[in-house]
């Protein structure tokens, strides 16, 4: 399978969710790169999750890493913005759980 094509399993054009805040996105683009465009209902704004971003996420994840929320990377996170965090939570959720005590996300997936 091409690594760019990966995330196709997963993530789909129009499909919602809502970020840990509650916030609601739609999948609006499928890039080329593997990686997606997310827009948030409220705003109609949008942010591009890479591909690149997906891949060194996974690789984190192989090595056992916790993710704290809202958080950049050098920080522990994924990412600062809610937006972002939440698209990349998303295609990985088969891997990922919300610790919210810890207010972290947990590798193990969905419990």
């Amino acid at each position: 399978m091409n690594p760019d094509k990966i995330w196709s399993s997963v993530i789909g054009l129009g499909d919602t969710f809502a970020s840990r805040t509650g916030k609601k996105y739609t999948v609006t683009d499928i890039r080329d790169d593997g990686g997606f465009t997310i827009t948030r209902a409220s705003t109609d704004k949008a942010v591009r999750i890479s591909g690149r971003m997906l891949g060194r996420m996974l690789t984190r994840i192989g090595d056992g890493e916790s993710f704290a929320y809202q958080a950049n990377a050098t920080k522990g996170g994924i990412s600062y913005t809610v937006a972002i965090e939440a698209g990349v939570v998303y295609a990985l959720r088969d891997l990922l759980t919300q610790d919210d005590a810890n207010r972290r996300y947990v590798v193990g997936g969905a419990q």
